[in-house]
């Protein structure tokens, strides 16, 4: 074994230092498999050649230079990854308030009022009502005129016409809508301080505070017919209103409507018999009645006076509700469109037929009558002296029905040939009763029952033969 490791340490003394170096300094590639290192041959010792003069000089061994080593660098670490700060919270510092919007100046608005207390009567008794009527200025424009201090052209003009407006011409005192019944109200002329007005309308518009300016007042002037009027004849009580529609009406019919009806406004019928065509006088054109279509037999024809039934109608609903004995009445001989709810209808044509009643109700009769053309509506109320009894009045029954007829044509030498046109609507045949009760304390005293027939009625057309 010493005999290798001779034999080894003289193969490296052999190389020499550098050699040694180099090998050491080769960084051998990781093979797959382990390195197959060849064996080193192991040479014979070899044996010293005797010196054939002197002693043996003993070999001093050169020293072994260790290979310089260069040393495998040690890992750089990996740059750590900082681990990022997180920030501590910061409590922002509380923001400076932002100024409020300037909102613009509002101006409140200012009312111009005139007050005053009207005669009127109420149940049966003398007492006044409360009248307000206001202007109103609204508030931008009053914003405008507080910013000129003063009463301008265009707001004296208006104050102007306010007050004109309610110290106007005294009106006849008649019933009127008062709360949830009727009165007689007497619209007396208001006699208007103007200087003292004004200044109370300026002292408001300098006010910023200043919201209501009033009317001065200083008197009342009483019209032609006062409450007395009907005090004296104890005219005082709401009886009943007759309404119906004439919607579609021709422009003849309706002037035929308003001449008719005039006869029922601010009417007073005193004595026992109730006649219409007595209250209308002659249907003619003398008295303002125009031509117009009227039933004549088992045909509609043109007549002076067509529509006047639409006032005969209206003032029976009225009479009818409010109780009278009915003496003459007669109904269409069919069912006329503009008289529905059916059953309610009556005919007149002089100087044969006529609407007639009985007055009973121990007084004179007040009739108050108004139509409004863009509705088409026409009101027929009356009123008398107090009763004790109220009337209820039910709704029509159909009895008995029966289809209407084929179209009828009537043929027309006045129309070009070939014109077409309806003027009249097909309505089936009917019988239709109506109750009537007379109410004390809740309970019907009396009852009477209202009947109507009408005939079958077929579409008409008037056709033009004219060439």
């Amino acid at each position: 074994m010493k005999s290798l490791h001779r034999a080894l340490l003289g193969a490296l003394l052999a190389l020499g230092p550098a050699q040694i170096a180099v090998a050491q300094t080769q960084t051998p590639a990781a093979p797959a498999t382990p390195a197959q290192i060849p064996a080193v041959p192991v040479q014979p010792p070899v044996s010293p050649t005797p010196t054939p003069t002197g002693p043996e000089v003993p070999v001093t061994p050169t020293p072994e230079t260790p290979a310089p080593v260069t040393p495998t660098p040690a890992p750089t670490p990996a740059p750590a990854t900082p681990t990022p700060e997180v920030p501590a919270p910061v409590t922002p510092a509380p923001a400076a308030p932002k100024p409020a919007p300037t909102r613009p100046v509002v101006s409140a608005p200012l009312l111009i009022s005139v007050k005053a207390a009207l005669p009127a009567i109420v149940d049966g008794k003398k007492t006044t009502v409360p009248f307000v009527q206001t202007l109103s200025i609204p508030g931008p424009r009053m914003a405008q005129l507080r910013a000129k201090g003063t009463i301008t052209e265009s707001l004296d003009a208006d104050l102007t016409r306010f007050v004109a407006s309610v110290s106007g011409p005294a009106r006849d005192a008649r019933f009127e809508p008062v709360g949830d019944g009727w009165a007689v109200v007497q619209r007396n002329a208001l006699t208007v301080d103007r200087a003292a007005t004004r200044a109370a309308v300026l002292a408001a518009l300098k006010d910023p505070r200043g919201v209501q300016a009033n009317v001065v007042v200083t008197g009342q002037t009483a019209p032609k017919r006062t409450l007395d009027f009907f005090m004296s004849r104890g005219v005082t009580a709401y009886y009943a209103t007759g309404q119906t529609s004439y919607y579609g009406s021709s422009a003849a019919r309706v002037t035929n409507i308003h001449v008719g009806a005039r006869n029922f406004q601010d009417r007073l019928v005193e004595g026992r018999a109730v006649s219409f065509n007595a209250l209308i006088g002659p249907v003619s054109a003398r008295n303002g009645y125009v031509p117009g279509l009227v039933i004549a037999g088992d045909q509609t024809a043109t007549g002076v006076g067509g529509g006047i039934c639409q006032v005969s109608t209206t003032v029976f609903r009225a009479l009818y509700g409010a109780g009278l004995p009915i003496v003459q009445r007669q109904n269409h001989s069919y069912q006329v469109h503009y008289y529905d709810p059916q059953g309610l209808d009556a005919t007149i044509y002089q100087p044969t037929l006529d609407l007639k009643f009985t007055n009973d109700s121990g007084g004179a009769l007040w009739f108050q009558t108004d139509w409004d053309d863009e509705s088409s509506v026409l009101t027929v109320h009356v009123f008398g002296r107090p009763r004790d009894f109220t009337v209820s009045i039910g709704a029509p029954r159909t009895l008995k029905s029966t289809p209407s007829p084929a179209d009828r044509l009537i043929y027309d030498a006045s129309m070009p040939a070939g014109q077409r046109q309806q003027v009249d609507w097909a309505a089936p045949g009917a019988v239709i009763e109506v109750t009537r009760s007379f109410v004390r304390d809740g309970k019907a005293f009396k009852q009477d029952v209202l009947k109507s027939s009408y005939r079958p009625w077929p579409n008409i057309f008037r056709v033009g033969t004219k060439k």
